[in-house]
């Protein structure tokens, strides 16, 4: 490994050990949680099933000289958990909070989204990681894109919808079932824009333009259902399979419909 390699896995290292360390023991000196399991769950399980997901990415389509060296795939999951735990503590920006919705406050539908935005980052990552390239610069330059991209559809979706007051003052489960999955989904089509081999910055640029823009279909789509499902006087709990699970397998099907078509499963 080079020297700049040295330097960014170790600090790569430090601020994993930081994120995630505060991540699993924080809730633990938090008297008011989430019932007996759910938002908790949603909390723990969600970075294994994230690591898995990378380390699959990995192992799979990325450059053969990190799917089949040992030392270049932990360097990579080490930079992706950084990643991933500075990702998630960005997520106050867009109107929900780990730390003060979920451990504090005990709101399920907020665990759902945190645990689905980690899922879309993931997603943003391991795209940016898929195909050959000259180094770890250009896995940053990519998923930098891509999480961009994520953040600005969902903030151009709040704007659009304030749906994280369903979220966090509604607590309406159906909503954190929506907006994770539009999550998900916009973290699958945005981390397939970066994906492929590297040519050039500029190349990476037009190849994000061109396959990303499906996501603001994603978000004019997720706009108008907020608009017409969110809670109401007369359905202040709407049914979480109607008004949850529906929309999302919606747009999930819409991001796999996507990537499907340019002949990539991010």
């Amino acid at each position: 490994m080079s020297a700049d390699e040295v330097v960014v896995l170790f600090g790569s290292a430090l601020l994993s050990i930081l994120c995630w360390g505060a991540w699993f023991i924080r809730p633990t000196f938090v008297r008011r949680f989430a019932g007996p399991g759910t938002g908790r769950l949603l909390l723990y399980l969600a970075p294994l099933v994230a690591a898995a997901l990378l380390f699959l990415v990995l192992r799979t389509v990325s450059a053969h000289d990190v799917r089949d060296d040992p030392r270049y795939l932990a360097f990579y999951l080490v930079l992706g958990a950084a990643w991933i735990g500075v990702g998630i503590r960005s997520l106050p920006l867009a109107g929900v909070s780990a730390r003060d919705d979920v451990v504090e406050r005990g709101n399920v539908s907020a665990a759902t989204v945190v645990a689905g935005a980690m899922l879309a980052i993931t997603l943003c990552y391991a795209g940016g990681n898929i195909g050959d390239g000259p180094g770890w610069w250009v896995v940053v330059f990519s998923a930098g894109l891509s999480t961009l991209g994520l953040f600005v559809a969902w903030m151009l979706l709040e704007a659009l919808s304030s749906v994280s007051e369903s979220v966090t003052i509604e607590r309406d489960v159906a909503a954190g079932v929506r907006l994770a999955a539009f999550l998900v989904a916009a973290g699958l089509i945005l981390g397939r824009s970066v994906g492929g081999d590297w040519i050039s910055a500029e190349a990476t640029v037009a190849d994000f333009a061109a396959a990303a823009w499906p996501a603001l279909i994603l978000v004019a789509v997720a706009a108008l259902l907020e608009r017409w499902l969110r809670p109401t006087p007369d359905n202040p709990r709407p049914s979480v399979s109607a008004y949850g699970l529906i929309p999302a397998l919606l747009y999930l099907s819409l991001a796999f419909y996507q990537i499907s078509r340019a002949g990539t499963v991010a």
